[in-house]
């Protein structure tokens, strides 16, 4: 992961208030298709600059290659109305560091999954469990690219609730767990449409902290349709559990 600054001069009269709001709009977009990771940090003015520095997963994850619409329609307006080319330069390492990405050739399967610490990508390779970048699923839409944000977001701000362990604790838990939760029917859906749209199988995590024993824990069967998904090691260093008709994931329970 990468920390880049990007930054654009302001070589014209046009009003700064606008030229701010375009700037930030791109920073959002650039959110969306997984070209920023990790949260947006916030823009800011130095005497006729726009700054910001954000972090991303590789090191030409800004390339115009991997615009989509809205990307390239914000980089025209502020190029247009500043009268000055947007830059990006890496400007270190990001720390703490993280796996690389993925290098596989041939992806069989992908895994939908973050945490409310996460700073990385939410979408894994099957085959060698690095993080994938949005950007990179070409044949994903606007709308998808979107909604994977849009739940990635939900899905931290449970897990947020969990940890803190005060308040919604118990709801945050079952939006998380529950197959048939809001949350995770929303899940299921994105990567029902990352299927869809790249034709290659993806998996949704079911957090799992019942208060039961390991042992009970490694009889129960599949929650969608009740057959066997207890795995004979670990895939992918971390799922216990694998359901390859649902396309389930889980872990055995920590709360024991």
């Amino acid at each position: 992961m990468y920390k880049q600054k990007i930054s654009i001069a302001i070589n014209s009269d046009y009003d700064k208030e606008k030229l701010f709001d375009e700037f930030m709009m791109l920073m959002t977009s650039f959110s969306r298709t997984g070209q920023v990771v990790g949260g947006i940090a916030s823009p800011y003015v130095s005497e006729n600059e726009l700054i910001s520095y954000q972090t991303t997963l590789e090191k030409d994850a800004l390339d115009a290659k991997h615009y989509d619409e809205w990307v390239a329609a914000s980089v025209k307006n502020l190029e247009t109305w500043c009268n000055a080319p947007l830059i990006t330069m890496v400007a270190g390492q990001h720390i703490p560091a993280y796996k690389d990405v993925c290098k596989c050739g041939n992806r069989h399967t992908y895994v939908l999954f973050t945490a409310y610490a996460n700073e990385g990508a939410v979408i894994d390779c099957g085959n060698c469990g690095c993080p994938v970048p949005v950007y990179q699923l070409e044949e994903l839409t606007s709308s998808d690219r979107a909604d994977i944000k849009c739940w990635a977001e939900d899905y931290a701000a449970c897990d947020s609730l969990n940890m803190g362990c005060h308040v919604g604790e118990e709801w945050a838990i079952k939006q998380m767990s529950d197959w048939k939760s809001q949350l995770s029917k929303f899940g299921i859906d994105v990567c029902s449409r990352i299927t869809k749209r790249t034709g290659v199988p993806s998996y949704y995590y079911l957090f799992n902290y019942k208060n039961i024993s390991l042992e009970k824990d490694k009889q129960c069967k599949c929650p969608s349709c009740d057959g066997e998904w207890l795995l004979a090691e670990k895939w992918l260093g971390f799922y216990d559990f694998r359901c390859d008709h649902c396309k389930l994931l889980s872990t055995l329970t920590t709360n024991t």
